[in-house]
């Protein structure tokens, strides 16, 4: 024996408690399938230190290119949250050798949830010997964001051996992380 229940509206008994179906718990706003908010950010210049890096961010502005909500936000490097829930961070790296020895270089995500020790969550690594090798890769990690004061997020290059550099550009997404809010914690 089936049943089928038709409404119009299903509303929480108790505010903020969210509704569980199968369960499944849905809280305000947290819809499956569907993203609250979805950002990126990229880099305007090539990085070609070893660090974090913390200058020439920028929101992509070019043609139809958009972020759809605003929950995350860059000073100096360090990318902040308004929201908990849990994030995926992807970054995209375009990188290039720019000398004909061995020579390689890595990116990683660093994590911190006290807003002052950073610990890496994920490497990416490249190299080439040929001069002016190009390439592309990622790295990503998803965090759980319990704390919008202490849980960030900075990006770090290291340039290991020879002459690489990470690439950026003011039109095109080279160097780029893009966040996105996949629920609530």
């Amino acid at each position: 024996m089936s049943s089928e229940l038709k409404v119009d509206t299903i509303s929480e008994k108790t505010s903020a408690n969210g509704v569980t179906i199968d369960g499944a718990l849905i809280k305000d706003g947290d819809v499956a399938g569907l993203l609250k908010s979805a950002q990126t950010f990229r880099i305007t210049a090539n990085v070609t230190s070893t660090g974090y890096i913390t200058a020439n961010w920028e929101v992509p502005d070019t043609e139809n290119q958009g972020n759809k909500g605003s929950l995350v936000s860059e000073s100096s490097g360090v990318f902040t949250f308004s929201e908990t829930g849990y994030y995926l961070v992807h970054w995209n790296v375009g990188y290039q050798q720019s000398s004909a020895n061995n020579t390689y270089g890595y990116v990683e995500i660093f994590l911190t949830n006290d807003n002052s020790t950073y610990t890496s969550s994920a490497l990416g690594y490249w190299g080439g010997t040929s001069d002016y090798d190009l390439g592309f890769g990622s790295v990503s990690t998803i965090i759980d964001v319990t704390n919008t004061t202490n849980d960030k997020v900075k990006l770090h290059y290291t340039a290991q051996t020879g002459s690489s550099r990470i690439t950026g550009s003011t039109t095109q997404n080279k160097t780029a992380v893009t966040f996105m809010k996949l629920g609530e914690t």
